[in-house]
């Protein structure tokens, strides 16, 4: 058991980018006896506490991340997803759920009656995905993270929810650059170049992922705050977001025809 607490303290270090030198500042020992610590797995109780309390976690936190990964996430029948397709609302709703708000904080962020929220949780519970108690009390049923299908019937519904957050970190790294990041470019590359950076990106994702899963499981969910990723690049389609009609003073003109080229895309939305 031991063994199993000292990995999942590696995991740990790692998900918080803290290194031995660092850990043993903080526990104002040397870095090779914070090395030999972790190679022999072995410490005394008080000492495995103050390691926790340096790194900033709960031993009972430790334990609980023992023999535990990250999961790839649920996916939903395609059944479920035509009738949440058919009431965006209500896959507003879920997905509110599944980002741990509560009943109160799903009326103060969509200004709707209590009574409306009630008939939203009843309507999830008969696709099996909550379970409704008494009043507005409710228990989500699917397993998390959802892996949305972005080639099926909530396709138009996820592309609207990211063009929606995208303009919305594009205001708000004006007003609050601490609250949100963008950056947008266009360049001329190698398409083999673009393929190592895909590759790069990928990995950050999953790095993102790994992190965010370590977080839920050694921190209280009062200090967590929802956070939303979205990655996205491709060969540049102009011909498609470009609406370059004929000049003002050459009305009857059409205009010319163009080939943008083959068009592929590269999209990670978190």
């Amino acid at each position: 058991m031991t063994a199993l607490v000292f990995d999942a303290l590696k995991r740990t270090l790692r998900a918080k980018g803290i290194t031995y030198a660092e850990l043993a500042d903080r526990l104002g020992v040397s870095e090779p006896t914070v090395k030999r610590i972790f190679h022999e797995k072995d410490c005394k109780l008080g000492r495995l506490s103050e390691i926790c309390d340096a790194i900033g976690v709960e031993l009972d936190s430790i334990f609980a991340t023992i023999g535990n990964r990250p999961v790839p996430g649920a996916r939903l029948s395609r059944d479920v997803e035509w009738k949440l397709a058919e009431q965006p609302a209500l896959l507003d709703v879920l997905i509110l759920l599944t980002e741990k708000f509560t009943p109160d904080g799903i009326l103060q962020a969509s200004g709707i009656s209590p009574a409306s929220l009630f008939l939203y949780f009843r309507d999830l519970e008969k696709l099996g995905l909550v379970e409704c108690g008494r009043g507005l009390t409710v228990r989500l049923t699917v397993d998390l993270p959802i892996q949305w299908d972005l080639g099926g019937p909530l396709k138009p519904h996820i592309q609207k929810i990211n063009q929606a957050f995208t303009g919305w970190v594009i205001d708000r790294t004006q007003v609050a650059p601490d609250d949100a990041y963008f950056n947008s470019f266009s360049r001329r590359m190698r398409p083999e170049t673009v393929m190592r950076l895909e590759a790069e990106v990928s990995d950050l994702v999953d790095r993102a992922k790994t992190l965010a899963w370590h977080d839920q499981h050694t921190t209280p969910d009062a200090e967590l705050a929802p956070f939303k990723w979205a990655f996205a690049v491709g060969r540049s389609p102009f011909a498609d977001i470009f609406s370059i009609g004929p000049h003002p003073k050459d009305a009857g003109a059409d205009a010319a025809d163009g080939d943008p080229g083959p068009k592929t895309a590269f999209v990670v939305n978190g």
